[in-house]
């Protein structure tokens, strides 16, 4: 199953394009629902699994925590998906921001969007509690992000997915071409010419956040 698993726009679009989707936008699809799970952008009001945009706001990620404690629902958190917030999580927490959700007692209910300024402890942290990783290989490069270290993931029995994010360089939301350069990314950080085997790859393409 070719899923996307992790949109934010253009809802539509995003799902001619996949049989499965993980849909974290504002807008909320219309008609039917086949095959869209919808992770709510956390606020206040929140009901049900939310979607965290980062961790850099103290009170806006208190109260998700609270939330995701009281109401033992799941949550995407983007994440330690560009130097810039993670080190304003490092420098606020003296923490990575695995770390810190793993201090707030959350991580376990969380899944990880992003993800390029993975470290070593992270990965391990996030094997132990049974943390997916969801990547979204176009988007981060083309912001100048970086690439998710995907393969030491995978290594350490991590379950990865792939998403299109915003769609701004990928405006089809095509997850076959998401998948193609997250390939070659992959080759290019471990240097060698199959990073990834079919079977990783047919098993990111078909994520599933349960």
């Amino acid at each position: 199953m070719k899923t996307n698993a992790f949109c934010i726009a253009d809802v539509n679009t995003a799902k001619s394009n996949c049989q499965s989707l993980i849909y974290c936008g504002d807008e909320m699809p219309s008609g039917t629902r086949d095959g869209i799970t919808i992770f709510s952008p956390f606020r206040d009001n929140a009901v049900g699994d939310i979607y965290l945009t980062d961790l850099c706001d103290e009170d806006v990620f208190n109260a998700a925590c609270d939330h995701i404690i009281n109401s033992g629902v799941r949550a995407i958190v983007r994440t330690a998906y560009d130097l810039n917030e993670a080190g304003i999580v490092e420098a606020k927490y003296k923490l990575s921001p695995i770390m810190l959700l793993h201090k707030m007692g959350v991580l376990g209910s969380c899944t990880i969007a992003g993800g390029v300024c993975l470290d070593n402890d992270d990965l391990d942290l996030m094997a132990q509690e049974g943390v997916g990783l969801i990547v979204t290989p176009i988007a981060s490069a083309a912001y100048g992000h970086g690439f998710a270290p995907v393969c030491a993931a995978l290594r350490r029995g991590i379950k990865v997915g792939m998403g299109t994010f915003d769609g701004k360089y990928n405006k089809a939301h095509d997850i076959d071409r998401e998948l193609e350069f997250l390939m070659l990314t992959a080759n290019a950080e471990m240097r060698t010419e199959h990073a990834l085997s079919a079977a990783e790859l047919e098993r990111i393409k078909n994520f599933d956040i349960d």
